[in-house]
């Protein structure tokens, strides 16, 4: 059994308790065997350093000792998931932020954004374990540069402010609006408005992929369920984030 370094308590109403970890494949893959080996709910699982991290739709999540990785495991009250938690938390995240990173945007549904490259983002799924429901809420973010960095796709924060920024001090700020994603979501807020601020796709050509094949598409709003509000050649329809994956047109 995997144990970590150290623990540290945070005692808010959503996390309650941070373990670190030296290494780990993926932190939301751990999640699970950490909870069937009966982690406490409102346990943030960090890794210094993550091998096997991976994003939405099982895609490679490239990380390293400049990253910020870790997973949150959270047990729903009655077995009931908070609805659009994944959108809540991405809005609440950039909230938190935006007064020391203004340029940095929500790509709908799971994506931080600062400009036209992708920061990190939101990875969350459900298990069922012992009759009870359980949240994986995994977050992986560009804290600082690696060597090579101004020719990938991606951008840290280190990139941006041109100094490398304490991994402990960002966790603080994420988990604040890990606190607020999750008060959003109780309290059913409004999504349209908020995505009108802080997301970097409304109004904009996007190229939507679902299933097979593809198409372009204008970008309109978000609705309340969290369903995105598309204009194309057949008029206007609202998709969930489980049936599309959506990019940036060139």
């Amino acid at each position: 059994m995997i144990r970590p370094v150290k623990s540290v308590q945070w005692g808010k109403e959503i996390v309650k308790t941070i373990e670190i970890y030296p290494m780990l494949g993926s932190t939301n893959h751990f999640a699970r065997s950490h909870i069937k080996n009966g982690g406490a709910s409102g346990t943030v699982l960090w890794a210094l350093n993550q091998t096997e991290g991976k994003g939405r739709r099982g895609r490679k999540w490239d990380s390293d000792g400049s990253s910020l990785t870790f997973s949150l495991i959270w047990q729903c009250p009655l077995g009931t998931l908070p609805e659009n938690i994944t959108l809540t938390v991405g809005l609440a995240v950039v909230q938190i932020l935006e007064p020391y990173f203004p340029d940095l945007k929500v790509k709908w549904p799971n994506d931080f954004w600062i400009g036209e490259k992708k920061l990190g983002g939101i990875l969350t799924e459900t298990v069922t374990i012992g009759g009870e429901r359980w949240l994986i809420l995994g977050i992986g973010l560009n804290v600082n540069s690696s060597p090579g960095a101004e020719q990938s796709p991606r951008i840290s924060l280190q990139e941006v402010t041109g100094y490398p920024r304490p991994r402990l001090a960002i966790l603080d700020l994420i988990l604040q609006g890990v606190e607020l994603g999750f008060h959003m979501a109780k309290s059913k807020m409004e999504l349209s408005p908020l995505f009108k601020r802080y997301g970097n796709f409304i109004d904009r050509q996007i190229t939507i992929y679902q299933g097979g094949s593809s198409f372009q598409a204008q970008a309109i709003d978000v609705l309340a369920d969290g369903r995105l509000l598309i204009k194309d050649a057949r008029g206007e329809r609202a998709l969930l984030p489980e049936e599309i994956t959506v990019r940036f047109d060139p």
